[in-house]
C-alpha cells in the first residue's frame, strides 16, 4: 500500500498539534495581577540594588515627604536608604521559586510572598506560608505603589 507523503505529513502535524494542545502548550500563561507583579519587581530591584528603579515603585506621597527630608539625595542615594528599610524584615537574598498571594481592600493591598529563596551563603532555603514576607501596597491616582509607611 502506498501512502501519499502529503497525507502522511498532514496526519503527523495534526497529531503533534493535538498532543500539544492536550498538554497545555499554546495556552496563554496565567495572568498575574498588577499587585503581584509590582511586589515581584520591588523584591527583585531591592535585592539587586537597583535603587532608582525601586524609587519609581514607591508611592508618590511617601516620596514627596522623603525628598523633603533628604533634599540633596538623588534617586540612587534615596533608593539605597529606602531599600535598607524595605529589606529589613526580608530573610533571604535571592528568589528561586516564590508564591504570591494578594489581599485587596479598597485602595490598599498586601502581597504575601513565600517559597524557596537563596540565603546570604547562596544556599536554597524554604520560607513557609506561615512566615510569608508582607509587602504593603497603596493605590494612588489609579496606580499601585509600594506603601513604605505600612512596613
Amino acid at each position: 500500500m502506498r501512502v501519499r507523503r502529503s497525507s502522511f505529513f498532514a496526519a503527523c502535524v495534526f497529531t503533534a498539534a493535538a498532543v500539544a494542545l492536550l498538554a497545555g502548550c499554546g495556552s496563554p500563561p496565567a495572568q498575574r495581577s498588577t499587585e503581584e507583579a509590582l511586589a515581584e519587581v520591588a523584591l527583585e530591584s531591592a535585592l539587586d540594588g537597583r535603587n532608582a528603579e525601586f524609587v519609581s515603585l514607591v508611592a508618590p506621597s511617601f516620596l514627596e515627604d522623603a525628598r523633603r527630608q533628604m533634599p540633596d539625595a538623588d534617586d540612587e542615594v534615596l533608593g539605597k536608604v529606602l531599600i535598607s528599610g524595605f529589606l529589613e524584615g526580608v530573610p533571604f537574598e535571592g528568589i528561586v521559586d516564590a508564591t504570591y498571594f494578594v489581599e485587596v481592600e479598597g485602595d490598599r493591598a498586601v502581597v504575601h510572598v513565600w517559597g524557596t529563596f537563596r540565603d546570604s551563603g547562596g544556599a536554597e532555603t524554604d520560607l513557609p506560608e506561615t512566615d510569608a514576607v508582607r509587602i504593603p501596597l497603596i493605590n494612588e491616582g489609579g496606580r499601585w505603589y509600594l506603601d513604605l509607611l505600612d512596613l
